[in-house]
């Protein structure tokens, strides 16, 4: 009996042995089909992807093709139509020559005809009817017209400018104008009616100094007139402030608004005053900007910031705080973003290379770039085509980066996160290049014919804060690599 029990014991472990065995090989082969199947799925996203891009490239080519064919085609009529017109003008000249001819053939005719007592038949007396080319000439005068001149703009009179019968007078023209002479005009006043009627000088203007903006080579001014009396113009005085007590100063007169883009020369540090003009005589001087051009200055406008946004009292940093705001604080107007919270920089619309830097948190998800000054408001930051910039996103297992326009990055890898982002605008070669200032690396650069000017922006896709730096000069790794990345 425990004989048999024996046998039937390792009967049923050798039964139980063969079943683990043939279960511990299925469970292997279950493994190993969820694995190639894992494979698969990421194979099949990976290509996905793939198409994605290619599809929005081959999308993108469609547009930029269509538009391409579009501009020619409205410039092959263009020219056209001005091959017409001037074919059209040429005709209208020579039938009035032709009819020149006519009219003075037809009177050789009549004297010869007075000469000899001869009697036609016919008259000779022809009409000519009569042809309206009013229409005609307006249309060709209106061609290559040049438009009248602004009126000038009479300058102070200096003191020791007059003696008794002679009287020296100066005034300034706006460098817009062609002008072929001056026409001078004069009007005695006697003592008595000037009397009591001189006007009050006016007083010193504001200059604004968060407006003021300036590169290299230039400086673009905005002040406030701060004036009650009359103000006919302004007169902005300039000197370079250098460590020698003696400087040269430069004036520019009859400036008709409350701003002034003045050219000035790289690398040095320059006093700028703004004075009001009238009949009285110019105003005191204002309070003094100190302007550099060292490198690029600007602040960040806050009339463009997303109601989320907040932007520092020195106009440098913009913060995006972790708080909901309630729906009645929220006010947006035409010129703030709606979508996407970004502000905008105040860069000088003048053409030329700028450079400035932007702290970032290494935490911190945002976009950095430059865009039109008209982008979409409702669109975010490298959606659309009027906006170029750098996006950090972080996701559970990497920091990811993408270098958008029109909704399209290229494939590009950063292993070293950039904690200060470098950007150079060229609109020489039509370039924006990124660069991370610690290692002095390259990141990318776009190749784009600005149409317009662009500004700089700044985004926020999560709470965080972005700080500018400005005033530097290119680092030499910049200016010597920025070049199409291709």
């Amino acid at each position: 009996m425990c004989a048999y029990v024996h046998v039937c014991v390792c009967f049923v472990q050798s039964e139980l042995s063969k079943c683990n065995s043939l279960l511990s090989e299925r469970t292997t082969q279950m493994e190993n089909f969820a694995s190639n199947l894992e494979e698969i799925f990421i194979t099949v996203e990976e290509n996905f992807g793939r198409q994605e891009q290619n599809l929005e490239q081959h999308y993108n080519d469609v547009l930029q093709t269509l538009s391409q064919r579009r501009h020619e085609r409205i410039t092959a009529l263009q020219d056209e139509k001005k091959l017409k017109m001037e074919a059209l003008y040429g005709e209208l000249l020579s039938c009035g020559r032709a009819l020149d001819a006519s009219k003075e053939l037809i009177e050789k005719a009549q004297d010869l005809n007075q000469e000899e007592n001869l009697k036609m038949p016919i008259s000779l007396d022809f009409v000519i009817p009569s042809t309206d080319f009013s229409d005609v000439k307006q249309m060709m005068e209106s061609i290559n017209v040049v438009p009248a001149p602004s009126a000038p703009v009479m300058n102070p009179q200096v003191s020791n400018s007059a003696t008794a019968s002679t009287l020296r007078v100066c005034w300034s023209l706006f460098s817009d104008d062609t002008v072929d002479f001056y026409e001078l005009y004069c009007r005695h006043i006697s003592e008595d009616s000037t009397t009591g009627t001189m006007q009050e000088v006016p007083s010193p203007p504001v200059i604004r100094e968060q407006e003021c903006t300036s590169c290299s080579d230039a400086a673009l001014i905005r002040w406030d007139s701060g004036n009650t009396n009359p103000v006919e113009s302004y007169t902005l005085e300039l000197s370079e402030n250098s460590l020698s007590k003696s400087s040269v100063t430069e004036s520019i007169v009859a400036i008709p608004t409350c701003e002034c883009v003045a050219q000035l020369q790289p690398w040095k540090c320059y006093v700028i005053y703004v004075r009001a003009v009238n009949i009285g005589g110019p105003s005191e001087r204002s309070q003094p900007i100190t302007i550099s051009t060292t490198g690029t200055f600007f602040h960040l406008l806050r009339e463009t910031a997303h109601p989320s946004l907040s932007v520092s009292a020195d106009g440098f940093t913009m913060f995006y705080l972790d708080e909901d705001l309630p729906l009645s604080d929220i006010a947006f107007s035409d010129n703030t973003f709606a979508s996407c919270v970004a502000v905008l920089g105040d860069l000088m619309p003048v053409r030329g290379q700028y450079y400035w830097e932007v702290e970032v948190d290494e935490q911190t998800e945002y976009r950095v770039g430059v865009a039109y000054e008209d982008t979409q408001r409702s669109s975010y930051l490298g959606a659309n085509t009027t906006s170029w910039c750098m996006r950090h996103i972080l996701t559970p297992s990497r920091h990811k980066y993408e270098f958008l326009h029109n909704g399209w990055s290229p494939d590009v890898r950063i292993t070293v996160q950039p904690l200060r982002i470098g950007i150079f605008l060229d609109y020489e070669h039509g370039t924006i290049s990124f660069y991370n200032t610690h290692l002095q690396q390259h990141l990318y650069t776009f190749t784009c014919c600005f149409h317009h000017f662009v500004l700089p922006c700044f985004a926020l896709d999560k709470p965080g804060a972005l700080s500018l730096r400005n005033g530097l000069a290119p680092p030499c790794y910049v200016t010597q690599t920025a070049r199409p990345h291709h």
